[in-house]
């Protein structure tokens, strides 16, 4: 079998455990265990027959709330090679939160870290407690199984085999269906046009794998390419040895998020005293990003900084290469070859070059549905376009523009103000760290502009002061009329400022 011939994650194991069976998968850093595919490769045909063995069958869901780790990576694939649904849960959510899922998606088997087996002992409901670290407890448990399959299992490519939730800036997430022919189209495409090499992919991977930013543009696209994939818990305990990680390992590539950005841009305010070399570039998405942060990141450390956009129900849809020739910073890039997307105004109707509209996308990567709301599915997907709900623009060289989430628009007196174009502005402000802005009731205007701002640590600012430094770059019109000064911006787990909860709670 040729790797264009594989019509899922499972084939695509183990056609790299038997053409590259020695080289490299995964290295986890806190453990420093290390797995080629070959190693890799048998572990999940185990790992399957012990989901067998708890009563998994092919269709069934499995949800998942696993700490980054080899056994979530194992559990991941044997989900994919049963024909299973895998449902992964942020190892960060509330365990209120957890129940809601579960009863939701009622899942044949639930998965935990057992670092949070004391929450849930008292379930009536099929859990195991996955043991995680560098014991290799659960491997140990598995060795017994058997290294191949009962039977062998057809996998429908058209089936689910993810079930994600959207990341949305809505207080209930939806249920997103991902089938194999999604995952595969997705991958392979991005892989395409990110030019990620055969031979010599290495990625650093320290979001959470609860979601999916890490998923597409590392873990699957390295599992794709036979590449490798060195793997941190999270973020915040590597911080400040990431780059001492990449001049070790040869890393080619990070994908981050805004706030990490900020992060690294706040802990390395000085030359850094490591090889970074191989890297190629540094990729940042689940949240817009603002320019002034890209532009200094780049000029901090010489990376170029790629601007990427995607949504649950597309995974990525275009591509920002930043090493091509005459890049500059700002778009998201051209469309990636599975896609077909358009700019379309209110009636539906295409919009002309430069127009703001919405972003609506067509494509094999496209969503199968979402879980127990056909309806909602229907409402969205219209022609086999998937209406985003993101407003947009095509420039003239057919690079497109991601403006602001069409819900998030101010309208003040009639008019249509975008808040992400007040957050640029404030981000200029030397002491402001984050920004938001939202929309608030107003008699007089509709709806009127407030900002709220958090700090750089160790310096002072006013509402006064930020006020007076937008009116040298905004319209009064556009100038907020209130900033308000706070300790930190509600998020999604994946980095999303949350607009809707901050009017909420201006509301109340």
């Amino acid at each position: 079998m040729q790797l264009s011939q594989c019509k899922n994650f499972s084939e695509v194991i183990t056609y790299h455990s038997v053409v590259n069976p020695n080289r490299i998968f995964i290295f986890d850093v806190s453990s420093q265990r290390t797995y080629s595919y070959q190693t890799f490769n048998l572990t999940v045909t185990k790992t399957a027959n012990f989901l067998i063995s708890q009563g998994v069958q092919s269709g069934d869901r499995i949800t998942a709330v696993i700490s980054n780790s080899p056994e979530y990576c194992f559990f991941y694939f044997a989900s994919l090679r049963l024909g299973a649904v895998f449902n992964p849960i942020p190892m960060a959510a509330h365990k209120e939160e957890i129940n809601k899922y579960i009863k939701l998606v009622e899942p044949s088997l639930v998965v935990i870290d057992q670092q949070r087996q004391a929450e849930f002992e008292q379930t009536e409901r099929n859990f195991y407690f996955v043991p995680v670290g560098k014991e290799r407890l659960f491997e140990q448990s598995i060795r017994t199984m058997p290294d191949k399959l009962p039977h062998p299992i057809e996998i429908n490519e058209e089936k689910p085999a993810c079930l994600y939730y959207s990341s949305g800036t809505t207080n209930e997430p939806k249920g997103v269906l991902f089938s194999h022919k999604n995952m595969i189209s997705n991958i392979s495409s991005i892989c395409r046009a990110f030019r990620f090499n055969p031979d010599n992919e290495i990625h650093l991977v320290f979001l959470p794998l609860g979601h999916t930013a890490s998923i597409n543009y590392s873990l699957l696209p390295c599992a794709y390419r036979g590449g490798k994939i060195i793997l941190a818990v999270d973020f915040w305990r590597v911080r400040t040895k990431i780059w001492k990680l990449i001049e070790e390992h040869r890393v080619t590539y990070m994908e981050t998020v805004p706030t990490i950005l900020y992060s690294l841009l706040n802990i390395y305010r000085k030359k850094i005293d490591h090889d970074i070399s191989s890297m190629n570039f540094v990729g940042c998405g689940s949240a817009p990003l603002q320019k002034s942060i890209q532009g200094e990141f780049q000029e901090r450390f010489h990376l170029k900084v790629a601007n990427l956009y995607g949504l649950s129900e597309t995974g990525p849809s275009h591509i920002d290469y930043p090493l091509e020739p005459g890049w500059e910073h700002g778009s998201i890039g051209f469309p990636l070859d599975v896609n077909e997307v358009k700019i379309v105004g209110d009636d539906g109707q295409p919009l002309k070059t430069n127009e703001t509209g919405e972003i609506v996308i067509k494509g094999d990567n496209v969503f199968v549905g979402y879980f127990k709301n056909e309806t909602l599915y229907q409402e969205v997907v219209k022609d086999g376009y998937f209406y985003s709900g993101d407003l947009g623009y095509k420039d003239d060289q057919g690079m497109f523009h991601f403006v602001e989430r069409k819900k998030d628009l101010i309208i003040k007196g009639g008019i249509n103000i975008v808040p992400g174009e007040i957050d640029e502005i404030l981000m200029q402000v030397p002491a402001v760290k984050e920004a938001v802005t939202i929309g608030c009731p107003n008699t007089l205007f509709g709806e009127d502009i407030k900002s709220f701002v958090v700090l750089k640590d160790g310096m002072t600012g006013s509402s006064e002061q930020i006020i007076k430094f937008c009116g040298q770059f905004l319209p009064p019109y556009k100038i907020p009329t209130e900033i308000e000064i706070v300790e930190s911006i509600p998020k999604t787990y994946s980095g999303k400022l949350l607009r809707k909860k901050l009017r909420e709670q201006h509301a109340k």
